[in-house]
């Protein structure tokens, strides 16, 4: 063969070649598993059971847990002249008024709020040792300018029960008041439109006095408010059908002996005269309740 012919088949058979290694190495690539692109999915735990609704206590274990002291206080001011014997019994000078504050926590109680109180005789949920209840009726202007900066000062919840009749009139508790009062953590209440004694209603008077002051204040506060202080303390048998029926789940009266039957409904407090010094506030706190 001669040397030409010979390098142009050696060069044919080289082109062979890497023509085919070219096709195997593509053929491998093609017919290759593609690697998987997603990987397994998570599994989505299940969400966690809704804890069941409490359990009512009967009224006999509602009875029983109302041992908690509860305080009514009226007007934070200073005396006048104008002041009869009885109004001064209710109304409480700011010194006074922090002084049994201040005996409260020397004693070792702590201040609740009325939720958290009707909770605990309701469901029996628990309380601090020592646990006491301040409330607050009418919805004087002095429950803002001094209540609520006294109790500020303590780091003190409370309870206000303000007459709807009153709300934004001078010398009252205001709309915006009620507002930053609850904002504050503090709870609010009715105390029926303006003070009519709910032993005493008829007809119509039912709504005016209970259903149309709760609605008035849910409307203020953007929250349901559900209880209720009853007017001068007083009420009876007939008047607690109509105080379920309005939607409040709880009322407090004074010093009567609380209804077996129905006893979330004429929880018991005691009126703190300015004329108690620390020792007998915590000594009533023992003996009243």
């Amino acid at each position: 063969m001669h040397r030409r012919h010979f390098l142009a088949a050696g060069a044919a058979l080289a082109l062979a070649g890497c023509s085919g290694g070219t096709e195997r190495r593509t053929a491998d690539r093609t017919t290759s598993p593609a690697p998987s692109s997603s990987a397994e999915p998570t599994p989505t735990p299940s969400p966690a059971p809704e804890p069941p609704p409490p359990t009512p206590g009967t009224p006999a274990e509602v009875l029983a847990r109302s041992t908690v002291p509860v305080l009514c206080y009226h007007q934070l001011r200073e005396h006048t002249a104008d002041d009869s014997p009885y109004a001064r019994t209710m109304i409480t000078p700011p010194a006074v008024f922090s002084a049994q504050l201040q005996a409260l926590r020397d004693g070792g109680h702590t201040p609740v709020s009325g939720t958290a109180l009707v909770d605990h005789l309701q469901f029996g949920t628990a309380l601090p040792d020592r646990a006491v209840l301040l409330t607050f009726d009418d919805g004087s202007a002095t429950h803002a300018t001094v209540g609520l900066p006294t109790l500020r000062q303590f780091g003190f919840p409370a309870t206000f029960f303000p007459m709807t009749v009153v709300l934004d009139k001078p010398n009252w508790l205001s709309s915006d008041q009620l507002r930053e009062m609850a904002a504050a953590g503090m709870t609010i209440g009715a105390h029926s439109w303006d003070h009519q004694r709910v032993d005493q209603l008829t007809g119509d008077q039912w709504t005016e006095q209970l259903d149309q002051p709760r609605q008035t204040l849910t409307e203020i506060l953007g929250q349901p408010v559900d209880l209720l202080a009853y007017p001068h303390g007083m009420w009876d048998q007939e008047a607690l059908p109509h105080v379920a029926a309005a939607g409040y789940r709880a009322a407090f009266q004074l010093s009567d002996t609380q209804d077996p039957a129905q006893p979330l409904l004429t929880i018991r407090r005691v009126m703190p005269p300015p004329t108690w010094d620390g020792a007998t506030l915590l000594a009533h706190l023992e003996s009243d309740f």
